[in-house]
C-alpha cells in the first residue's frame, strides 16, 4: 500500500527534443590509461578542422563523428574498343563482331551527370562508360576525435502530467560552470558536456579494443532518463544518463560490415580537362544516437481509494477462503451437539 504505484498516477510517454554540438577540447586528456593504446596520435597537433569530420552535419538526436577515411579516386572513360572473330558454322566465314571491354577495375554504370540524358535509350545505344580507379588511395584518421566534446542541450515533457523540464534547468544559475565543467559519473554527473575518450571509458572496460572502435567504427546511445517524483520539490527531478555500445561484437561475429561506415562520393573537373572524376570516400565513424525517457509520478486520489478498496476486498476473500473450507474439507460427522 505504502510503495509509489498504489497512491500515484504515472506518464511514461515523454516528448522531448534533443540537440548535439561538438566542438574540440581545449586541454588533453593525458592522464587516462586509454592513451597508450593510440601512440601515433599527438594531442597538441591538430590537422584538421572538426567541422570536417562530422559528417553528415545533421541529424535527429544523434551525431557521427568520423574517426578514419578512405578516399579513392575514379576517373570516367570509355571502356577499351576491341574487336573480336567468331566463326559461323552456317557461312563457314568470319565474322567481325564489335564488344566493349573494361581492362581495370571500374563499375560500368552510367553517373548522375548522364542519367538524365540517356534514360530513355536502348542499352545498345547508350554509352559504354566505366569508372577507371586510380591506384593511390588516401588515408585519414582523426585520433583528434578522442578529445572531441559532446554538448547535448534536451528538452522534455510530459503532457498528461504537465511537466516541463530540459537540462539546463538545474545549471542556470551557475553559468560559468557549463563552461568549464566535463561529464563524470560520481564528481560530476548533471554536467551535459562529455569527452569522447570519457564515453569510450565507460562502455569499454578492455582498451584494447579502443584501437578496433576507431578503426572500424562503433555504434554508442547515450540514454537520458528521467524519474521524477512530484510529491516531492521539483529540483529532485534531475536526468540521469547511461551509456551503452548498440554495434555487434566481436566485429568478426558480424555477419555485414563491422561497426558503423557509410560511403559518400564526390564529382569534379580538373582544370583544363574533359574527363570527369569522382572521389568515393568510405567513412568509419563513431555513431552516437542520444534517447530520452522517464518515468514521472504523482499523488492521485482515485488511485489511492483504488488501492486502498483492492486492500479491504482481501479481508473478504479470507471469509470466503474459511467458509469454503469449512463447507467442504471440514468432517461435520465426527461433531456431537448437545440437545
Amino acid at each position: 500500500m505504502c510503495q509509489r504505484s498504489s497512491y500515484q498516477i504515472f506518464d511514461r510517454s515523454p516528448i522531448s527534443a534533443v540537440t548535439i554540438k561538438v566542438k574540440p577540447s581545449s586541454s588533453c586528456s593525458k592522464n587516462s590509461s586509454a592513451m597508450h593504446f593510440f601512440p601515433n596520435y599527438n594531442c597538441e597537433q591538430s590537422l584538421y578542422d572538426v567541422n570536417d569530420f562530422i559528417i553528415p552535419a545533421t541529424e535527429n538526436s544523434a551525431v557521427s563523428i568520423t574517426t578514419r577515411m578512405i578516399e579513392v579516386e575514379h576517373i570516367l572513360r570509355f571502356c577499351d574498343h576491341t574487336t573480336i572473330r567468331k566463326h559461323s558454322n552456317a557461312y563457314s566465314s568470319l565474322n567481325i563482331t564489335s564488344i566493349y571491354k573494361c581492362s581495370e577495375q571500374q563499375r560500368c554504370i552510367l553517373p548522375p551527370l548522364y542519367r538524365y540524358e540517356y534514360e530513355n535509350e536502348k542499352i545498345i545505344k547508350k554509352p559504354q562508360l566505366c569508372w577507371f580507379r586510380l591506384p593511390k588511395a588516401v588515408i585519414k584518421r582523426n585520433y583528434r576525435a578522442l578529445n572531441y566534446i559532446i554538448f547535448i542541450k534536451h528538452f522534455v515533457e510530459f503532457t498528461q502530467l504537465g511537466l516541463i523540464r530540459d537540462n539546463l534547468i538545474i545549471n542556470k544559475v551557475k553559468t560559468r560552470h557549463i563552461d568549464t565543467c566535463e561529464y563524470d559519473p560520481e564528481n560530476d554527473p548533471l554536467c551535459p558536456k562529455f569527452r569522447i575518450l570519457k564515453i569510450l571509458e565507460m562502455i569499454e572496460t578492455n582498451p584494447r579494443k579502443y584501437e578496433a572502435m576507431f578503426f572500424y567504427g562503433s555504434l554508442i546511445e547515450i540514454k537520458i532518463n528521467w524519474k521524477c517524483n512530484l510529491d516531492k520539490r521539483l529540483e529532485y527531478c534531475k536526468p540521469h544518463y547511461e551509456f551503452q555500445r548498440l554495434d555487434v561484437q566481436p566485429y568478426k561475429d558480424n555477419p555485414y560490415d563491422p561497426g558503423s561506415n557509410f560511403l559518400t562520393s564526390r564529382y569534379f573537373f580538373r582544370p583544363n580537362e574533359s574527363e570527369l572524376h569522382r572521389v568515393h570516400t568510405r567513412i568509419y565513424n563513431l555513431h552516437i544516437i542520444v534517447s530520452v525517457t522517464g518515468e514521472v509520478g504523482k499523488f492521485d486520489l482515485f488511485q489511492t481509494t483504488t488501492s486502498i478498496g483492492s486492500f479491504l476486498g482481501i479481508f473478504g476473500t479470507g471469509t470466503i477462503v474459511c467458509d469454503f473450507i469449512a463447507a467442504f474439507f471440514t468432517n461435520f460427522k465426527s461433531l456431537k451437539y448437545d440437545i
